[in-house]
């Protein structure tokens, strides 16, 4: 069985400001959008919107280094 080529998604969330515990994923798209995407400001003062782009074979790989990055971004806050 061969691996699947990675391929550029853009994964689009809103991450929790208090511990980045939270993240909810709002939308995952082809390819490297993330400097195309105007992302609104929230009414949630302890949210941020955040656009960030990651190389995966597939939309779920690409969710799932989201969460690692979410984590990471905890590690060094």
């Amino acid at each position: 069985m061969t691996a699947a080529a990675a391929q550029m998604f853009t994964v689009i969330g809103l991450a929790l400001d208090v511990d980045c515990t939270e993240l909810l994923i709002a939308a995952v798209l082809p390819g490297p959008v993330a400097d195309q995407i105007e992302l609104l400001a929230t009414s949630e003062a302890d949210f941020t919107r955040w656009a960030e782009e990651f190389d995966a074979p597939d939309p779920d790989a690409a969710v799932a280094l989201a969460y690692e990055h979410c984590r990471r971004w905890d590690d060094e806050v």
